[in-house]
């Protein structure tokens, strides 16, 4: 993280000068003794001298300071997880104090404020009034769609404003901001790679290629998910939709490769099949869905497989890396929640096999 280190960069910019103390003392009118305590940090100069400095050395005021309200994707990483971990083990608001001061400290940096946008998305349940939590998380994405000249972060910004409004249950908002009209995919990602191809560099454009794979993967089953959640009273959609998503599923591995895809899956389907009392076949996808959930939710992170074998790098390198954005006991609460307390499973309550799952969730 930056910190102010004026009194080094005092000496640095000095001496790239040629200056000398006695010379840089007097050219300012101060003591040497000043100069000397300026740079071993046990004073700092007075604010009115700053300018003057700065236009000594010839560099901007904080150039001279050495401080930028910025952070590395590194600090990023670091201080989110560490605030996750936090709203598991103490009084959130206690914890919110916290992100609030920090966003204080790093009020320009606005990847950073991102990654508190999401931070709050992803914990807003855990606070009373959730409906705060979410308006300080859309006062922020306005901040950096006022102030950021970055395209793709205003891009990003704008989706999770829409994403809080629907967690609030504002369609009609959300609509104003994304508007109607569904545009075509992007396939600028294609284009990148066919270049990397044409150069010669099929390593690259392998890479870009199983990136551009996976994401179009898990969007599909996530939205044959979709269909199956809005057609829940017709089981011929249900059953086609879960045929194909499921097949996909298997044919690439997603139980491992990206469990919360394929846990979601089971889930959904296995709300359709109780809600119309096919219990034996809701049973069965709880069954899996508790399988994924021990073997790979519960110790969540995103990797490649075999087949998908040159995305690890890209992986690593998104915004919060590998990890799932939230705690492990968090996300352990929230899986035993999705059967335990669903609405659409009280017809299985009784049932051996689902009291089974419901106790090999809470045991592991």
């Amino acid at each position: 993280m930056n910190e102010i280190n004026i009194g080094k960069n005092i000496t640095k910019f000095r001496r790239s000068k040629g200056i000398t103390q006695d010379e840089l003392a007097n050219y300012i009118g101060v003591s040497k003794s000043s100069v000397s305590k300026w740079e071993n940090n046990i004073t700092y100069p007075d604010i009115l001298l700053l300018p003057q400095l700065a236009t000594l050395f010839n560099i901007s005021l904080d150039e001279l300071m050495g401080y930028e309200p910025q952070l590395t994707k590194e600090d990023i990483q670091k201080i989110y997880y560490e605030l996750a971990q936090e709203f598991t083990e103490k009084d959130p608001n206690e914890v919110l104090i916290k992100c609030e001061d920090y966003i204080k400290k790093y009020y320009s940096c606005f990847e950073f404020l991102k990654q508190m946008v999401v931070l709050y998305l992803n914990h807003c349940t855990l606070f009373e009034n959730k409906e705060e939590i979410l308006n300080r998380a859309r006062e922020l994405c306005i901040r950096i769609k006022e102030y950021s000249n970055n395209p793709q972060l205003i891009k990003d910004i704008i989706f999770l404003e829409a994403f809080s409004l629907i967690m609030e249950n504002k369609p009609t908002e959300v609509l104003e901001i994304l508007g109607e009209d569904i545009n075509a995919f992007s396939q600028e990602a294609e284009i990148i790679g066919a270049s990397f191809q044409l150069l010669g560099n099929t390593q690259k454009a392998t890479e870009i290629t199983q990136i551009c794979m996976y994401q179009y993967l898990i969007r599909l089953v996530g939205s044959l998910v979709q269909q199956i959640g809005l057609n829940m009273s017709d089981l011929n959609i249900v059953e086609e939709s879960f045929k194909r998503a499921f097949g996909i599923c298997e044919l690439f591995n997603l139980d491992e490769l990206h469990s919360n895809v394929s846990a979601n899956l089971y889930l959904g389907t296995a709300q359709a099949y109780a809600v119309n009392g096919k219990n034996k076949k809701a049973l069965d996808l709880i069954e899996r869905y508790t399988k994924v959930c021990i073997d790979n939710i519960y110790n969540f992170k995103l990797r490649g497989d075999k087949y998908f074998d040159k995305i690890d790098g890209w992986l690593e390198n998104l915004d919060l890396g590998v990890n799932a954005p939230r705690s492990q006991k968090l996300i352990k609460q929230d899986v035993i929640s999705a059967i335990k307390d669903n609405p659409a499973f009280i017809s299985l309550k009784d049932e051996y096999r689902f009291k089974s799952c419901v106790l090999a969730l809470e045991s592991n």
